[in-house]
């Protein structure tokens, strides 16, 4: 049986720097603790931004539960890197520049995200999250062929 694929996550804002390490102690001494871009997000959303769950999660694209998960696994290993003196990087994940993400609304005003195919496919946009709207039912990750259903 294979694994459901992974979602991609809306991110708003890519660090300007990867590393951070401890003063003093070269990188090649130093055991490296992996934070995903999609993780840093949510510790920005939630914790520097002061946003509920539930709207960061909107902002995200995706379920509260799942931003429940990315924002513990970051709050991990952030603070094992700070305890435990390990170099942190802020590199890969599974996620969408926010750039490149349109919103809509469906019929009854619940929000919708989209992404932009860009080169592949300029007028077809797909949805982000397998997230039902709550209004309306309609699942939120299909691809939009023009098709009314």
């Amino acid at each position: 049986m294979a694994a459901r694929p992974k979602l991609k996550k809306i991110v708003s804002a890519i660090p300007i720097y990867a590393y951070f390490k401890p003063q003093g102690i070269p990188m090649t001494k130093l055991e490296m603790v992996n934070l995903e871009v999609e993780e840093l997000e949510a510790l920005k959303l939630k914790d520097s931004e002061n946003l509920d769950q539930k709207s960061a999660a909107q902002r995200m694209g995706i379920s509260r539960s799942t931003f429940q998960r990315l924002l513990a696994s970051a709050r991990k290993k952030l603070i094992n890197s700070i305890l435990e003196g390990k170099a942190l990087r802020v590199e890969g994940g599974n996620y969408i520049p926010g750039d490149d993400v349109v919103e809509s609304k469906c019929l009854k005003g619940a929000h919708h995200f989209y992404v932009k195919k860009g080169e592949l496919s300029p007028d077809k946009e797909y949805k982000l999250s397998k997230v039902s709207c709550p209004e309306c039912g309609e699942r939120l990750i299909k691809f939009d062929e023009g098709e009314d259903s």
